[in-house]
């Protein structure tokens, strides 16, 4: 797997407004992540297939740690909890969070 650590710019966003909506996020606090969230400060450290990420808005800045593969803990930007995974492919490393309110069969 390629190292991922360094500082790192957000290049694009697509649908993180619609995301937000589904994951039951207030309109007020939806519109104030997707301004914050447009030009966030990514620092990665990386030791093999374990991650440290530092993610910086001018609202707020969050840590998480995480072993590719392994399921861990995080929060949404409302401070719910949600589970979450990470997998890597060549050249990407993708995480996805799922929030444990969703209803049965419920997706995003």
């Amino acid at each position: 797997m390629p190292n991922f650590s360094g500082n790192w710019k957000m290049k694009s966003s697509e649908n993180f407004e619609e995301l937000l909506k589904a994951l039951g996020v207030n309109m007020m606090l939806r519109k104030i992540a997707v301004a914050a969230a447009a030009k966030p400060a990514v620092e990665i450290r990386q030791d093999g297939e374990s991650f440290y990420i530092r993610t910086s808005t001018p609202v707020r800045t969050t840590e998480i740690r995480f072993r590719v593969g392994e399921e861990f803990e995080e929060q949404t930007v409302d401070g719910r909890p949600c589970k979450a995974s990470a997998w890597a492919r060549v050249g990407t490393c993708t995480r996805v969070c799922v929030h444990e309110c969703l209803a049965p069969g419920q997706e995003l």
